[in-house]
């Protein structure tokens, strides 16, 4: 059965108590905002809509929402914070009666697509009108607690600062998401009153239900930590380390060998596969594609790239927009800008860099070279120093260089040229016309040696 999911995601909280003058789903974790990794993450799950309410510094929220790019977010606006049942107020007329509401605060950014999935299979399952998730932290200090009658049917969910001393021993705590039948939320979200700290809780909603009839399902929650919320200096710190933590495990679970895990970023949409070795300092960002048994070592830096399988990234390599084949080897000190195509077992040396370019199979550019808008053939050997000087100032031109051309060091291939299949550059040369198949082209002023020179000395 196909569940018609809208979400309200709920942004409208300052960062007052982590003394910063923005709003709080803006704040970074390991350079990903809060905000981006709730949708990144919510949108996994196929949602028709999904409705933003913003509040404190509105424009940045959306501003940050509008430049990801995603073509299903609505925004609605709470002036003031009054509390969680007042933000899905403001709401709640944009929600489809036909739908599930999947109520989620936006500073909880590691509540992840399994954990939702398991709470929506129940709440399927069930035929439920109302699914909570709630968890046993080892501490349930902060949380509001979930009453529960002596049948075990849920009655009440009371906030910590509302508690008496009994309901505080309480260990099954709220985990801040959930699932309601719209059509019933339309109806009873507005018997939600102010209470004594002038505030209208979400929370309130469970007992409504309850006083309505209405039976509250929950979903236990196994890892409490993808719940943290991120309310003081130290839960953002915390914030960090789990960050790295769930990477960690995430590499362990599927056999990635991470040698410093501390120094490791990885972007939400990258894709690593199984046995894959990752050397310290290593970046990945974007959508970025790392294929089995690749290895990247220290201080690499890989941006919306493709690696295939088997490939040898040495140190201080950046690659950026680039697709790269299988058994290649690249670096170390090389840099890949963006659109080029590096076919199988092709090998690109230190300090080379290549653009807009596509390297043949099995062809090499070992060192100390530029390659720019260029299409190179298969079994091509590019000498040291060699330059495809593909900009006259105004435009760029295209070099060609068929497949098993030699190519001599400190060569430079003025563009538009074009070396047909099996011709040579003699070393030193300046070419600027096309060179035939299998012919050696060499250019070079005739030696002189002067005798009885002397330099001129310094004054």
């Amino acid at each position: 059965m196909t569940i018609k999911i809208n979400i309200v995601l709920l942004c409208a909280g300052k960062s007052s108590r982590l003394k910063f003058n923005l709003p709080k789903v803006i704040l970074p974790i390991n350079g990903k905002t809060l905000l981006e990794r709730s949708l990144f993450n919510l949108n996994q799950l196929k949602p028709s809509k999904i409705i933003i309410v913003a509040g404190f510094k509105k424009e940045l929220v959306v501003n940050l929402a509008e430049k990801l790019d995603y073509k299903n977010i609505e925004f609605v606006t709470q002036k003031e914070q009054l509390g969680t049942g007042d933000a899905v107020k403001k709401a709640y007329k944009k929600l489809d009666d036909d739908s599930v509401s999947l109520i989620i605060n936006g500073d909880t950014p590691f509540v992840d697509v399994e954990t939702i999935r398991q709470a929506l299979s129940q709440y399927s399952k069930n035929k439920s009108v109302f699914t909570i998730a709630t968890s046993t932290p080892a501490s349930p200090f902060g949380y509001g607690r979930i009453l529960r009658d002596n049948d075990g049917q849920i009655l009440d969910i009371v906030e910590e600062r509302d508690c008496n001393n009994e309901q505080r021993l309480i260990k099954e705590v709220n985990s801040g998401l959930y699932l309601v039948a719209t059509k019933h939320l339309k109806g009873l979200i507005k018997k939600i009153k102010k209470n004594k700290n002038s505030e209208y809780y979400l929370t309130d909603l469970v007992n409504i239900f309850a006083r309505n009839g209405m039976r509250i399902d929950s979903v236990p929650i196994k890892d409490e930590r993808k719940f943290i919320n991120i309310n003081t200096f130290d839960d953002y710190r915390k914030a960090h380390e789990l960050d790295k933590m769930f990477t960690y495990e995430e590499c362990i679970k599927n056999n990635i060998f991470l040698v410093d895990p501390n120094t490791f970023q990885k972007d939400l949409e990258v894709k690593i596969s199984k046995n894959v070795f990752i050397g310290p300092n290593v970046i990945l960002k974007g959508k970025t594609e790392i294929k089995e048994d690749v290895r990247i070592e220290g201080n690499a830096f890989i941006s919306n790239s493709f690696i295939g399988k088997g490939t040898l990234v040495k140190p201080f390599t950046s690659i950026e927009d680039s697709q790269i084949g299988s058994e290649v080897q690249i670096g170390p000190f090389t840099n890949l800008r963006p659109g080029n195509e590096i076919n199988n077992k092709a090998k690109i040396g230190n300090f080379v860099e290549i653009k807009k370019s596509k390297i043949g199979k099995d062809s090499k550019v070992p060192h100390l070279s530029y390659v720019g808008d260029t299409k190179m053939g298969s079994k091509v050997n590019v000498g040291a120093g060699t330059i495809t000087c593909n900009y006259d100032g105004f435009n760029k031109h295209n070099t060609i260089i068929e497949d098993n051309v030699f190519i001599g060091s400190d060569t430079m291939l003025i563009a538009p040229i074009t070396l047909g299949k099996g011709s040579t550059t003699g070393a030193g040369s300046i070419l600027n016309s096309d060179i035939p198949e299998e012919t050696l082209a060499v250019t070079r002023v005739k030696e002189k040696h002067i005798s009885n020179w002397k330099r001129k000395p310094k004054k």
